[in-house]
């Protein structure tokens, strides 16, 4: 039977105890007894049942109370991988994780970066890392993906469908860093979380009261489409000044160049057309005046578009992560100390975490989550 057989054809009830196990494991059976509330005559059975198809396993044993020590039950680390895709405007990252989403293999393209061009290449690149990690096709429990929604992935689905004939969750990649964190992260067991990524747009993926939030349009973002100056520039929705225009990478690096003279092109050892976001960033990191005066700009209207999300969907947790925020310590402290003086919420315990519980995996590792999270509903 292979990986994906394995899990699907479970009980709901042993689904329901693989995921206690795998969420707060290594457990004993009286503390799943105390998570699950089975009693444990069926639990004992299920167990079994799970040993039985190598999904867990003895991991340690606990210390004793008095007699024989009881064994520690985990999530076996090898023989069900799952893969992970983050596909955005910058970067497509690949990753093949196992049941306790340790990531065991990567690749990442950044160079000479094409998205469509990558969607097209994304299953010879998928067989070459499963090739190099030495897993076989059928230890692939499920693939996720998490993207920029305006691309279409429909080919990329039928062809994976295909060639491993596992289910396959394609969402906006924000959602599936918040499914993520929810699950499994930093947002565990808190009801309202938001994850922010800020990179050439804005992507939000909000939880609220346990559930996933879904716009009607999910093309369009709603807090990287909320306007925050009537009079700046035009959107790709057509109202001006957006969020998105006052945040995104590629306008913080035109607004770089529309301000540079030779003493300030003299900076760098490359074409003024080569110059990136990064290369802002880390001026402004070195107290160059206009890079540091441009971040904190954009860091003002964002920090304002986040306090009225503050104020709208009052989040314990708002997890920001993506390129700006990457390379910017400044925008970071800037931005969510705007919107922390701002937002005037009484009594206000929100919290906010920079890059998120898995880090440069987040979009990646949550896709996994996702499509986990599918086969054992």
């Amino acid at each position: 039977m292979n990986a994906y057989k394995n899990l699907e054809t479970l009980n709901n009830r042993c689904k329901y105890i693989f995921n206690t196990i795998q969420k707060y494991g290594p457990l004993t059976k009286n503390q799943l007894f105390d998570q699950t509330q089975i009693k444990l005559t069926t639990l004992n059975r299920d167990i079994k049942t799970l040993v039985n198809r190598n999904l867990i396993g003895e991991a340690a044993t606990a210390e004793s109370t008095g007699g024989r020590k009881p064994a520690l039950y985990d999530v076996n680390p090898s023989g069900f991988y799952l893969i992970g895709i983050d596909i955005s405007r910058t970067y497509t990252q690949v990753i093949i994780a196992n049941l306790k989403y340790k990531v065991v293999a990567e690749e990442k393209i950044e160079d000479a970066y094409q998205v469509e061009d990558v969607i097209t290449s994304l299953p010879a690149i998928i067989s070459d890392l499963l090739r190099r990690a030495e897993i076989e096709k059928p230890m692939i429990v499920g693939i996720g993906i998490g993207i920029v929604l305006s691309f279409d992935t429909n080919e990329l689905y039928v062809k994976l469908s295909k060639e491993y004939g596992v289910p396959i969750t394609i969402d906006n990649g924000a959602n599936a860093a918040v499914i993520g964190e929810h699950l499994i992260g930093f947002g565990s067991d808190i009801k309202n979380i938001a994850y922010i990524h800020c990179g050439v747009g804005i992507r939000t993926g909000v939880i609220s009261t346990n559930l996933l939030i879904r716009p009607n349009d999910p093309s369009e973002d709603a807090l990287g489409h909320m306007i925050v100056d009537k009079n700046g520039d035009l959107c790709s929705c057509g109202n001006h000044g957006c969020v998105e225009t006052c945040v995104s990478i590629a306008k913080l690096t035109q607004n770089y160049l529309k301000q540079v003279g030779p003493a300030e092109t003299a900076l760098f050892n490359k074409d003024l057309n080569k110059i990136t976001y990064r290369d802002v960033c880390h001026l402004a990191k070195n107290n160059n005046p206009i890079a540091r005066d441009l971040i904190i700009e954009s860091a003002l209207y964002f920090g304002i578009g986040l306090s009225n999300f503050i104020r709208f969907l009052n989040p314990q947790l708002i997890i920001l992560s993506g390129p700006l925020i990457h390379h910017s310590q400044l925008f970071y402290d800037q931005c969510t100390k705007i919107a922390l003086e701002t937002c005037h919420i009484k009594d206000n315990e929100l919290r906010f975490i920079k890059g998120g519980y898995f880090k440069e995996y987040s979009i990646s590792i949550g896709a996994a989550v996702m499509v986990m999270q599918n086969i054992c509903q």
